[in-house]
């Protein structure tokens, strides 16, 4: 089985299972042919929260 590619989350910073499972869900739905769905286990996992330690303009909503 080959590695799953994520957009955002390289090998150094694995996500957490959370992240993980929206990534094999997203795939199993492009598998099926199911791209509507395959979109939207993505944009659910590219708005989970970041597991990098936000910088301080981040903190205040405001643009790194």
């Amino acid at each position: 089985m080959k590695p799953l590619m994520v957009r955002g989350v390289t090998a150094g910073t694995r996500g957490c299972a959370k992240c993980e499972e929206y990534t094999a869900l997203r795939e199993k739905a492009k598998q099926d042919g199911d791209y509507g769905k395959a979109t939207t286990y993505e944009i659910l996992r590219r708005r989970h929260p970041s597991h990098e330690t936000p910088s301080r303009t981040a903190r205040w909503g405001l643009p790194a």
